[in-house]
């Protein structure tokens, strides 16, 4: 009998969006703008994030908790 077992290689995953390890397409590190818990994102929103710094907004960018945390307040309020 074969046992099938879960495994995450982050190298043969696919990353659809920003996560916690580096990846084939995700590997730029960018800090969360509220708690900077660092998270790897591809190319794009690296670029996104580096203009709005560098035109001396606040980061735009935040994680998957943080954002989570900001809809669940804005549903709320």
């Amino acid at each position: 009998m074969t046992t099938l077992q879960p495994t995450l290689d982050p190298n043969t995953q696919p990353a659809n969006g920003p996560t916690s390890f580096t990846a084939e397409r995700n590997e730029h590190e960018v800090r969360c703008g509220m708690c900077a818990r660092e998270v790897y994102v591809d190319d794009e929103t690296y670029r996104f994030a580096s203009r709005a710094i560098e035109s001396g907004l606040d980061n735009p960018f935040r994680c998957e908790v943080c954002a989570e945390e900001y809809d669940d307040l804005a549903y709320e309020g």
